[in-house]
C-alpha cells in the first residue's frame, strides 16, 4: 500500500507539471541560436532567410576584391524624367522618388536610397557606391518608356559580412567577396518585363558586372563582366 501511494503522488505531480513544462522556454534553441536568457531575436535567424535561391545570386569571385573602393564622390544624375517606386522583394517596404530631367540627386535622396537598400536581415545601412546608383537609376528611367513611371522590385542591396557568411553556409555558390558587401551591387527585377529583356538593357548601359538569372538581374560597379 505504501508503494502504491508513492507512485500515485509521483504520477499526480508529473501530470500537474505537464502544462508548465510544455510552456517552458528551452535552455538552448539550436534552430535560432538563442539561450534561455536571450531577450531578443537573433537577427541572423533561419526565419529571415527564406527564398535563398531566389534572392541570392551565385556571384563569381573577384581576385582583386580587396583593391576595390566605393566611389562616393561622383555626382548621381538621372538623365530622363522618372517617377520611381522601389519595392523590397523581401519586406515589401516601398519608397518613391520623383526625378526631373537631368536631376542631380540631393544628399537627402541618396540617404533615402541607402536606407532602402540596407541589409534587411540586420538593418545595417551602408553608403552605396555612386556609380552603381547612377547606373541603376538611369536603367530604371530607360525601362519606364514613354510613361516615365516605373515600379521596381529590389531583391538584394547591401549585405553585411555576417549575412553573407550565413548565406555561404546555407545557399549555393554565394561569393565570399560579394560586391553586395561593399554596397556596390543591386539585384532587381521589373514587373511585367522578363529577366532576359532587362539583362539586355542593363548590359547596354553599364560598364560594371551583370548577372542574368531567371527572375532577376544583378548589377554591380565592379570590373566589366557578365554571367548567368
Amino acid at each position: 500500500m505504501t508503494v502504491q501511494k508513492k507512485i500515485s503522488r509521483r504520477t499526480f505531480f508529473a501530470v500537474a507539471l505537464l502544462p508548465a513544462l510544455s510552456e517552458a522556454k528551452p535552455l538552448v534553441d539550436f534552430g535560432q541560436g538563442l539561450g534561455l536568457f536571450s531577450n531578443q531575436e537573433n537577427p541572423i535567424s533561419r526565419n529571415n532567410f527564406n527564398g535563398l535561391a531566389l534572392h541570392n545570386d551565385p556571384e563569381p569571385e573577384l581576385d582583386d576584391f580587396n583593391k576595390l573602393k566605393s566611389n562616393n564622390f561622383s555626382r548621381i544624375v538621372v538623365e530622363k524624367k522618372l517617377n520611381l517606386k522601389l519595392i523590397s522583394g523581401n519586406t515589401k517596404e516601398e519608397v518613391s522618388f520623383q526625378f526631373r530631367k537631368n536631376h542631380h540627386l540631393r544628399s537627402q535622396e541618396i540617404s533615402k536610397l541607402n536606407h532602402f537598400l540596407k541589409d534587411w536581415r540586420t538593418n545595417e545601412i551602408k553608403e552605396f557606391d555612386a556609380i552603381v546608383l547612377n547606373d541603376f537609376l538611369n536603367i530604371c528611367s530607360l525601362c519606364s518608356g514613354k510613361s516615365n513611371a516605373l515600379k521596381v522590385s529590389v531583391h538584394s542591396g547591401f549585405r553585411s559580412k555576417e549575412t553573407n557568411e550565413y548565406l555561404r553556409r546555407n545557399s549555393h555558390k554565394v561569393a565570399r567577396n560579394s560586391m553586395h558587401i561593399l554596397g556596390k551591387a543591386i539585384d532587381f527585377s521589373v514587373p511585367g518585363m522578363s529577366a532576359q529583356q532587362l539583362t539586355k538593357i542593363v548590359k547596354a548601359n553599364t560598364k560594371g558586372g551583370v548577372g542574368s538569372y531567371p527572375t532577376f538581374v544583378h548589377l554591380d560597379s565592379g570590373p566589366q563582366r557578365s554571367w548567368s
